[in-house]
């Protein structure tokens, strides 16, 4: 696919002045989520108007975080599908929610479909994937950080926005005909909201059912594996499995002996500082226990 490459401010104020006078852009993005490095992060930001392609770069040196919030909050109609994590990423990053989003998959999931993009696709338009499963596998798990892209990677991000368009269209007509566009009305304007990020120590095991002395180490440990995650730069995985993480938390351990008898088990790359993490952890425990 041929497409316009937007890695400086001049370039993407310039192609926002003329998508502002557009009914409406497609938009996707591809994101970083603690798979290959540490933390959330924007990598990618596709975009179709209906004729031409653009692929603007968020990690450029040439592009400002005070760009980037101007064309999230633009007036102009983003038909996206699926944009909710990347809305409360936008929103726990730059502090801001997207603006005047159409969230094609509100009208899919109303008239009973959960499949993802490629099955409506196929589904509503007939249209069939020319990347094979295997490598579609591959990419969606691709490091989106590294650069420069590969021709594969950025026709798979510009597939994504190619059609929204035309899926828009069909399954609004379908949605109106089942009489059913107040109640899409009603969760677009939901759906658009980005959610509020939970605390990460709150996803592991069941939170509801710790005490309260179990809840207070599951936090502590956590951030203390986050501290040495964000040190190294490495996903948080790396550094501790979340289920091995939990297990010792649950453990309540009692002496800095049952502390440093964990940490050697970890990586060597990291058993240091994390022994040295989870040492100051034991003791914030042990202080709020005895305040």
């Amino acid at each position: 696919m041929e497409y316009s490459l937007i890695a400086n401010d001049r370039d993407f104020e310039s192609c926002l002045e003329n998508w502002n006078r557009l009914e409406r852009i497609a938009v996707d993005f591809e994101c970083e989520f603690n798979l290959h490095i540490y933390g959330e992060h924007l990598c990618l930001i596709q975009i179709f108007d209906g004729e031409r392609f653009y692929i603007i770069d968020p990690r450029s040196n040439g592009i400002t975080k005070e760009r980037l919030i101007s064309f999230f909050q633009s007036p102009v109609r983003k038909v996206w599908f699926d944009c909710q994590s990347d809305n409360s990423l936008v929103f726990k990053k730059y502090g801001t929610a997207i603006s005047n989003i159409l969230d094609v998959r509100v009208y899919a999931l109303s008239l009973g479909y959960k499949t993802n993009l490629i099955s409506l696709e196929k589904e509503f338009l007939g249209l069939q994937t020319d990347i094979a499963p295997s490598m579609k596998k591959k990419l969606q798990q691709t490091n989106w950080v590294r650069r420069p892209l590969a021709d594969v990677q950025i026709e798979y991000a510009l597939s994504d926005v190619a059609h929204l368009f035309e899926l828009q269209d069909v399954l609004e007509k379908r949605v109106e005909e089942a009489g059913l566009m107040k109640q899409c009305l009603n969760a677009l304007s939901s759906r658009a909201k980005p959610v509020a990020p939970r605390p990460g120590w709150v996803t592991l095991g069941n939170w509801k059912a710790m005490t309260k002395a179990q809840r207070s180490n599951v936090k502590q440990y956590y951030i203390a594996r986050d501290v040495v995650a964000k040190r190294f730069n490495v996903p948080s995985f790396n550094v501790l499995d979340k289920h091995l993480l939990l297990s010792f938390a649950l453990s309540c351990p009692r002496t800095e002996e049952e502390v440093i008898a964990f940490t050697s088990k970890a990586n060597p790359r990291f058993q240091s500082q994390l022994k040295e993490c989870f040492i100051k952890a034991y003791r914030i425990i042990r202080q709020t226990q005895e305040g």
